[in-house]
């Protein structure tokens, strides 16, 4: 900022500006105490910390004060220093890596860990426990999706993995175990990725890969998930442990992690982004973390042990109130003193090798700032102001509270920049192209002369590259409310509605995830704070729900009280579906049922509402209120999905020519709707027990899925498969499906089909003759259906169960299974045409037909039952 100082001041001037860094003598003294401190901890420790992960942790520096106290500067500068003195003893095993967690995807835990295994890439190539389990990982969260991609996405992610080549070094750790593929790692096939993740759970089963590597097989063969993922940090530092040391005398590597704007998730209500980062802390105690942020962090208190995983003093012993003298521990950085802050104003701007600023000036600075660095810079940026437009700075001209300096920045900038800094102040970041939505009238020029004002920070890295500092911001909006010109709330809010319109504009159908993802995230900030609202935010929530990424979205945002009832309806929405995805569908429902009636009919907010909730009443088992919803959503937004839907409903109350009608007219819009398409057509031939229909429709949509290279949808092919074979009882065809489908399921994870799977096999052994076998799979089928909550799943099981009771003559328990499916198929709404089947087996084909003629059986009700009383016969 001083750098552009000197160059605003004017050709002419003398004035020269100096970076200057405050020092700060204690919290630098402490740092390198830290660090020493944990040298000294690691090299006598009898047993590795990273083993014994009982062993209280001792590698937390925390430095926490006031927004403008100069934390950033203050963390920046000890990386400097730890960086100089390495260089300066020719070591090159010290490094550091930054993390400001505000920026853009920085609270991800994928980016987090990709960052500090760029960082950890600077002291060599290979780090094998985590590569690999990273490269199982990606194979299944991430099919399809090459990695050098997803590092692509984020510019700071970026910087730090192409300046090592990250890509290559991963891929060089998977070539050694998979030399045939790399299909988790480039994206080129969801078969190559699932190649690569077997190749790799194989030689861990064998043990013949990191057996002395503890819990490394679990974290393989976890769940794909953030919560698996969590734990990785565990690996990178088992693989730091390693390292040989270096050097005379052999020294460990010195590893700093600097993880600043910490206020970002420690001050969130939802503490989970806490809870993965704290992880990270927790289980790699050999690496130095330093932590700067607005708050103390509490880890050591025991109140925090509901929300995160590692609290009290035995965890952090370092962290707590009483520890005011062993390093590395919790430092408030305070005001600088009035020395400190009269040796900043000297070196800031020099003429003559002499200060610039008067020293009566320097004394007015600093009994207004009261050791605010912030206030200290916008004082010299407004002393600089002064001089170039050829006044003399007199003592008058400064002092006051922070707001007053905020004033005096915004008054002394001409009317059209006063605007645009008004504009800036309304968001995170900032471009030319945003500020000339934001004031349409300004020109060119005005635009292009704000972004070189010294109150603006500029990284090229982002697509929007200027912002202001967060504490700035908010002193423009309370000083602006002072000026004559000032905008209202009114002002405020218009200005923000034409932010976000240009937001909206942005994302055309070429716009990647992440640009969504920023342009959404921005939009609902805007939102909460302005009372705006635009159409496209809706759009958006929905297609990062279908890509996956709901887990995120709206974190940190107020969903109560504020913006507009359409904001809130898409928080709701949102967190409807990251209810429903959890298990917890009757919430999901309470919560969106609750919402609908907030926002105008027809909408596409309404709409979005609508569909997630008819959602949760499908998961819920409630499928006659969630058709009622798909049959209102027709024609709008969400018309495909809603029309699949309802064929869907059709399918569920036996209504099967209608449903196979309604699927010949459909035209998908691509290969995964096509799939959904077949294989729904499938399911209607099979529960006619039409099976070579049904098997070549499922054989169709497999192969489809396979020449796509779609995983999850062959996988629910598959199932589908076993299911239809299952009633001939072909074990041999019904093993090779559910194998396969289990193969991609560890790709994919999706826990309804594995009891579709599993009834098959109950199903099999029934019509095979192994009772014993039949019994167990069908009490598995309901253990696996309670686990997930989905109640269909008893149905199957329903059905296997009376085939069992029939086969081995027990009519009597036949009947009494009988009972409880109807009740609760009747309950929900779907399924019930498997009464009349299962009636077929006890009582004869004529009972079938009259138990429930309202079936629309695709051949006459006899013939499509009597297909159906020949499977229980033949045995």
């Amino acid at each position: 900022m001083n750098l552009r100082a000197a160059f605003m001041s004017g050709l002419s001037s003398t004035v020269t500006a100096q970076q200057v860094f405050t020092n700060r003598v204690d919290e630098v003294a402490a740092f390198s105490r830290s660090v020493e401190c944990l040298r000294r901890t690691l090299d006598e420790a009898e047993v590795s910390p990273v083993v014994d992960r009982a062993q209280g942790r001792r590698n937390v520096l925390t430095l926490y004060g006031v927004g403008g106290i100069g934390k950033t500067t203050l963390s920046h500068e000890l990386e400097r220093r730890l960086l100089a003195d390495a260089t300066a003893e020719g070591r090159d095993d010290v490094l550091a890596v930054r993390v400001d967690l505000s920026e853009d995807g920085a609270c991800d835990i994928e980016g987090l860990l990709l960052r500090l295994r760029a960082g950890l890439g600077q002291l060599g190539s290979r780090w094998q426990a985590f590569d690999l389990a990273l490269a199982s990982y990606w194979a299944r969260a991430h099919p399809g999706e090459a990695l050098q991609d997803f590092l692509d996405t984020s510019p700071s992610l970026r910087r730090a993995s192409r300046s090592i080549g990250l890509g290559d070094q991963i891929a060089e750790t998977v070539r050694d175990v998979d030399p045939a593929g790399l299909g988790g790692l480039t994206g080129l096939a969801q078969r190559a990725a699932l190649a690569t993740y077997r190749a790799i759970r194989d030689r861990v089963r064998e043990g013949r890969l990191l057996a002395d590597c503890e819990l490394f097989a679990e974290l393989v063969e976890a769940d794909a998930d953030y919560d698996t993922l969590s734990y990785f940090p565990y690996l990178l530092a088992w693989d730091l442990d390693r390292l040989p040391p270096t050097g005379r005398p052999a020294r460990r590597p010195t590893v700093c992690v600097f993880l600043d704007t910490f206020e970002v998730v420690n001050g969130r209500a939802d503490r989970a982004v806490e809870r993965l980062i704290q992880r990270c802390a927790y289980l790699m105690p050999n690496v130095l973390f330093v932590i700067t942020g607005r708050n103390r962090v509490d880890w050591a208190d025991a109140g925090a042990g509901d929300e995160l995983d590692f609290t009290g003093q035995q965890c952090w012993p370092n962290l707590h109130f009483s520890n005011d003298t062993v390093e590395p521990r919790q430092h408030l950085v305070g005001y600088l003193s009035d020395s400190d802050a009269d040796s900043y104003l000297r070196e800031a701007l020099v003429r003559d090798g002499e200060p610039a600023v008067p020293v009566e000036v320097r004394r007015r600075i600093i009994a207004g700032g009261q050791g605010l660095p912030l206030y200290l810079d916008l004082s010299v940026s407004h002393f600089v102001a002064l001089l170039a437009r050829g006044g003399q700075p007199s003592a008058a001209d400064f002092g006051g509270s922070f707001t007053a300096v905020a004033t005096r920045s915004i008054r002394d900038l001409p009317r059209e920049e006063r605007d645009l800094v008004r504009t800036a102040a309304l968001t995170d970041r900032v471009g030319a192209d945003l500020l000339r939505a934001g004031q349409p009238g300004v020109s060119h020029g005005s635009v292009a002369r704000f972004l070189r004002r010294p109150f603006l920070t500029h990284d090229d890295a982002y697509a929007l590259p200027y912002a202001l500092h967060a504490a700035l911001r908010h002193a423009i909006g309370e000083a602006d409310r002072t000026l004559p010109d000032g905008w209202s709330d009114r002002d405020r809010s218009e200005v923000a509605a034409r932010l976000l319109v240009w937001l909206g504009e942005r994302l055309g159908p070429s716009a990647g995830r992440v640009a969504v993802a920023q342009a959404l995230t921005s939009g609902l900030k805007l939102a909460a704070a302005h009372g705006v609202f635009e159409d496209w935010m809706a759009r958006a929530t929905q297609r990062l729900v279908e890509a996956g990424q709901w887990s995120e979205l709206g974190a940190g945002l107020a969903a109560e009280r504020v913006g507009t009832p359409e904001y809130r309806a898409v928080l709701a929405a949102i967190r409807g579906v990251q209810l429903r995805r959890t298990g917890h569908a009757a919430q999901a429902v309470e919560l969106l049922d609750s919402v609908g009636a907030s926002v105008r009919p027809g909408s596409p907010t309404a709409q979005l509402v609508q569909i997630h909730l008819a959602h949760a009443l499908r998961n819920h088992g409630d499928y006659t209120k969630a058709a009622e919803i798909y049959r209102a959503l027709v024609g709008g937004e969400f018309d495909a999905a809603a029309r699949y839907w309802l064929c869907d409903f059709d399918y569920l109350n036996g209504r099967f020519g209608t449903a196979l009608g309604s699927l010949r007219e459909q035209r998908s819009r691509g290969p995964e709707e096509e799939g959904e398409r077949l294989r729904l057509i499938g399911h209607i031939w099979r529960v006619n027990a039409r099976f070579g229909e049904a098997t070549a429709a499922y054989t169709e949509a497999i192969d489809l899925a396979r020449g796509e290279g779609l995983a999850a949808a062959e996988a629910k092919a598959l199932a589908n498969l076993a299911q239809t074979a299952c009633w001939s009882g072909d074990t041999a065809a019904v093993s090779e499906a559910a194998a396969r489908a289990r193969d991609l399921l560890d790709l994919v994870p999706n826990p309804v089909e594995l009891v579709k799977i599993r009834s098959a096999e109950a199903v099999v052994h029934a019509v095979a003759g192994d009772q014993e076998a039949a019994g167990r799979a069908v009490g598995g089928t309901r253990q696996l259906a309670d686990g997930i909550g989905y109640r269909g799943g008893h149905n199957l099981a329903d059905v296997a169960q009376i085939l069992l009771r029939i086969i081995g003559g027990d009519h009597d328990g036949a009947r009494r299974t009988r009972a409880e499916l109807d009740a609760r198929t009747r309950r929900s709404g779907g399924n019930t045409y498997w009464v009349p089947i299962v009636t077929s087996w006890i009582e004869g084909v004529p009972q079938a037909v009259e138990h429930d003629p309202r079936v629309e059986w695709v051949d006459a009700p006899a013939v499509s039952l009597g297909r159906w009383a020949e499977v229980a016969a033949r045995r």
